[in-house]
């Protein structure tokens, strides 16, 4: 079982999107909650320094983490006191891994983009001295021009959605036995990461984020029982699919072929980066 833990409003509306599947236990801290088991109710402050000076104790409240720690959060005031709660998850002698959604910056004011900048540079630069596992960035911006149009009232439940279920199921695939594949562990410094669906009809990528000079990329192909017995051009296709996405002659590949109950094939993909990114804004 995995630990998700969430900061703020984004970091706890996809850590709730996990609940649904059994593998993982959730952990909220946001103003505005119930002091429940699983739940806690920071006091409002008036900006992230002060939530970072007053982040309260929460020894008692992850007295039961014990799993690998997925911890998501944004650019909110309240991503001040992330350093300050990470800083007492590192106690579990556990993998820490971090989520960070990175919002429109052209709707954010003066003082909120320089907050967003600090935390984005901040998480990915402990990310590459090792004191977390890697960073997974995720840009709004991006993801809602893959979602297309949706209700506006849906819309950040679509591209939750989108988020909590490709993680699900290359988690999945992580721990499932491919039926063919040529994976390799990971480059230790390639910490800065994404995730991507892959058209699996024609190769086509869609990373979450633009990720700079992916050092790797792995792929997860999932197809019918039918088409794995029947197709013959499948394996020529999907390597050459992933020859055309080599981006530079240092970048390594990896995949792996998996069976599924669906009526459609689907994929993703990996990449990681060495880099600190650069927080550019989407035109």
């Amino acid at each position: 079982m995995k630990t998700i833990i969430g900061l703020g409003q984004a970091g706890c509306n996809i850590a709730e999107k996990f609940k649904k599947y059994p593998q993982y236990e959730i952990f909220k801290i946001d103003v505005g909650l119930k002091n429940e088991t699983n739940s806690y109710a920071m006091e409002r402050q008036e900006n992230p320094e002060l939530y970072e000076s007053k982040c309260p104790n929460f020894k008692a409240f992850f007295k039961e983490v014990s799993n690998d720690i997925l911890f998501i959060t944004s650019s909110g005031n309240i991503s001040g006191a992330s350093l300050r709660v990470l800083e007492q998850l590192k106690n579990k002698n556990t993998n820490i891994n971090i989520l960070y959604i990175k919002p429109d910056l052209s709707l954010l004011s003066e003082t909120k983009s320089l907050q967003e900048n600090l935390i984005f540079h901040v998480l990915q630069e402990y990310a590459r001295s090792a004191v977390f596992k890697k960073i997974y960035l995720i840009d709004n911006t991006i993801l809602a021009e893959i979602i297309g149009d949706v209700p506006i009232k849906e819309h950040y439940n679509y591209l939750n959605e989108v988020v909590v279920s490709t993680m699900h199921m290359i988690n999945v695939f992580n721990n499932s036995e491919a039926i063919m594949d040529n994976f390799t562990p990971s480059i230790k410094t390639a910490r800065m990461s994404t995730f991507g669906l892959v058209d699996p009809e024609t190769g086509e990528e869609r990373l979450f984020f633009d990720l700079a000079m992916p050092r790797e990329k792995k792929y997860y192909y999932a197809y019918p029982e039918k088409i794995l017995d029947s197709d013959g051009t499948l394996m020529k296709k999907i390597k050459k699919y992933i020859k055309n996405n080599i981006e530079h002659d240092k970048m390594r590949v990896s995949y792996g072929i998996f069976s599924t109950n669906y009526e459609q094939p689907y994929a993703y993909c990996v990449p990681n980066s060495t880099l600190v990114q650069e927080n550019k804004k989407n035109t």
